[in-house]
């Protein structure tokens, strides 16, 4: 008959010791792991199903509230709440998000034809001329000048740097400066508020 010796039998008490403690400690942080990931992606863009009421916040616009938190229509948003001016929200305005009526919408929040433009703008010293389409230059309306787009095309540009929109109806050729997309109208770019920055970085979209 084979004894063993007692400092094997430790030995392999000691191993069962460590292998249980190892298991233990597996559980614990794949535990604390899926905790940590539930908790990250609760902190991720809030997806509602039903209507969910939104308070202003300092440093809100409609496009950040939009397009950034809840991955809704800006304009959708600004519909709902019979907002006629999207440029103008007050901190401490409740706003109803309802969910998306574009299943599409939830995944991308950008529009189907959207394009990323340098916009500069011009006003009094053409005011009056005669545009490329025919008609006369008026800087108070809301027009603007594209190189390709066809005439009487509808766009609508938006500044992601305070989330203000303007809607213009394209009327003339240009701008001829390389690295410029579109001139905007003294009056669109004043909606825009890039009067005094002059050049900037907007979002375009055919409507």
């Amino acid at each position: 008959m084979e004894i063993k010796s007692p400092s094997n039998s430790a030995e392999n008490i000691q191993k069962t010791q460590v292998q249980t403690s190892v298991k233990n400690a597996s559980k614990t942080f794949s535990d604390e792991l899926k905790s940590t990931l539930r908790q990250e992606s609760s902190k991720t863009a809030p997806v509602h199903d039903k209507p969910f009421e939104y308070i202003v916040q300092k440093g809100d616009n409609l496009w950040n509230i939009g397009r950034i938190i809840f991955r809704v229509d800006p304009y959708q948003i600004a519909r709902d709440n019979g907002i006629s001016n999207p440029n103008m929200l007050k901190i401490g305005q409740k706003l109803i998000i309802n969910p998306s009526t574009n299943p599409s919408t939830s995944q991308d929040i950008q529009p189907k034809i959207s394009e990323k433009v340098t916009a500069s703008w011009y006003g009094a010293e053409h005011h009056n001329k005669v545009t490329a389409s025919g008609q006369r230059f008026n800087m108070h309306q809301n027009t603007l000048a594209h190189k390709t787009l066809p005439m009487g095309t509808k766009v609508r540009l938006v500044n992601p740097d305070n989330g203000k929109a303007a809607e213009g109806i394209v009327n003339d050729r240009g701008p001829y400066i390389k690295g410029r997309d579109v001139d905007v109208s003294y009056a669109m770019a004043k909606q825009l508020g890039i009067i005094q920055k002059g050049v900037a970085k907007l979002v375009m979209e055919k409507i």
